[in-house]
């Protein structure tokens, strides 16, 4: 495998080449034995973040005496708080998604369904490659000892010889196959062109909460730890109304945002003021270990009652606090405008849901809903984090390995946004909530007297109503329920 790091001179090879975004990080050199001649070789490692996923150290050996090369990835920071699934369709003759990057831990699970291939987790190191990249090397790998069984058993060889054409077939684009990678730890990924896999036609991505089998596997949780609590009894996966992929009324139950750095704590404190914290114990989302959650509820003027728990962790330092709706479900939907036109306006609290989408017509900008998750900050404070998320999330598109065409049309881009946050135009921020559960504050006492500021309720489309289980609950209203009354929280 070949590093492709700000180096536009170095010759590659393109199935395998790494685009990583050096930033202002030099690679450390040293030098270490070699495995093979038992020589000094020299290992390179560069600590670099990959596009819209996180930080890695890039470690690479090679061996001037016998030409060995070795390579492998190491996760820096904490595992995921979910585990990730990424499942592509590739269409023969699709050669763009046949250079898709891949970045593959160790205890990622890789199957190709048509094939019946899979790749158990632990059979190989973490890597950085194409999805080409991937099949050649699981190709190579099986052809190792081939000579050998076709010498100890001719029948056995001929059945892998007709697997690894079908593989090399796959590998050049000649048929149709999916690439499943399912990683626990949640340290995989697969490259959206566009950054969002959401609207990726070929690729989807599926979250999901790890299993203790799962948590075991990758270190969280001892085995002693996890026969103990496997006794209180663990919710069937497949569960589709409690377990990890819960549809329905369950997606209310979910956090309005998470709270995170020294800034959403200023916001929150200017209206929060708990007469009562209770404290509940709970585990650890991060190490699984006890832990203690704090719960309050407040309220927020002019928006509604807020549900705030907090859980910080003594074993290993993680801290979480969420913010979650009180009371009953809105029975509409709601969207908020602000015309953007002085710095009070950039200054304003904003409380976005991930139930959320957001759009500013004047930067042809949309975010989807679920897209940035639930923020607590400010106007500029989201716009900027809408620039950065960008940033990262395009690397592919600005970098030098991008188009001429696309870094102009990416930049152009950039510059209407950030044109916007510096005020050199007037814009409009609008925030549509199927579950009204967002907030921009007032500059006025009271939002009627904020001429730059509108809010409107409308009516949620069916749609909505089903994937947010609001139907399930119109169904019991119709029994004689009130709606207000179904606390889902």
């Amino acid at each position: 495998m070949a590093v492709a790091a700000d180096q536009p001179d170095a010759a590659v090879d393109p199935a395998n080449a790494i685009y990583v975004n050096q930033g202002d990080d030099e690679p450390v050199q040293m030098q270490s034995l070699c495995m093979n001649c038992h020589e000094n070789g020299m290992t390179t490692m560069l600590l670099t973040r990959v596009p819209h996923f996180r930080d890695i150290m890039v470690a690479s050996f090679e061996c001037e005496h016998c030409s060995f090369r070795n390579n492998e990835v190491s996760f820096t920071g904490a595992f995921g708080e979910q585990g990730i699934k990424y499942t592509l369709t590739v269409a023969k003759g699709d050669l763009q998604a046949l250079s898709r990057q891949v970045v593959k831990s160790d205890s990622a699970i890789v199957t190709v369904p048509e094939l019946e291939l899979e790749i158990p987790a632990a059979t190989q190191k973490g890597s950085i490659t194409t999805v080409e990249g991937l099949l050649m090397d699981t190709a190579s790998n099986i052809r190792l000892l081939q000579e050998e069984r076709r010498a100890a058993d001719p029948t056995t060889a001929k059945l892998i010889d007709d697997f690894l054409a079908k593989l090399d077939s796959c590998q050049q684009g000649k048929r149709d196959f999916t690439v499943i990678v399912n990683d626990p730890a949640g340290n995989s990924y697969v490259e959206s062109p566009g950054g969002n896999p959401r609207q990726d036609a070929i690729l989807h991505a599926e979250h999901y909460d790890r299993t203790r089998q799962q948590q075991v596997d990758i270190g969280l949780l001892a085995p002693e730890e996890a026969q103990a609590s496997a006794e209180q009894g663990e919710i069937d996966a497949s569960d589709p109304h409690h377990g990890p992929r819960a549809v329905g009324a369950s997606a209310l139950q979910k956090a309005l945002a998470r709270i995170q750095g020294d800034k959403a704590d200023k916001i929150m404190s200017k209206y929060t003021a708990p007469e009562e914290v209770i404290e509940l114990p709970g585990h650890c989302m991060a190490c699984n270990a006890d832990a203690v959650t704090r719960v309050f509820q407040t309220s927020i003027p002019y928006f509604k009652e807020v549900v705030i728990m907090s859980n910080a962790c003594d074993t290993c330092g993680y801290r979480s606090s969420d913010i979650k709706a009180g009371g009953g479900v809105s029975d509409k939907g709601s969207i908020i405008t602000l015309d953007v036109s002085e710095q009070d306006d950039l200054r304003r609290d904003v409380i976005k849901a991930e139930s959320a989408s957001i759009s500013i017509p004047e930067a042809d900008l949309e975010v989807t809903t679920g897209s940035m998750g639930g923020l607590v900050t400010t106007v500029e404070g989201l716009l900027e984090q809408i620039i950065t998320a960008l940033r990262q999330t395009q690397t592919f598109q600005l970098g030098d390995s991008a188009s001429a065409l696309d870094r102009s049309t990416w930049g152009a881009f950039f510059k209407k946004l950030e044109d916007c946050m510096a005020l050199k135009q007037s814009w409009t921020l609008k925030i549509t909530d199927p579950l009204s559960n967002s907030f921009i504050a007032p500059c006025a006492e009271s939002p009627d007297t904020d001429l730059r500021l509108t809010s409107e309720d409308y009516q949620r489309s069916a749609e909505e109503d089903e994937e947010y289980g609001i139907d399930h609950l119109k169904k019991y209203a119709g029994e004689g329920l009130n709606m207000d009354s179904i606390d889902l929280n």
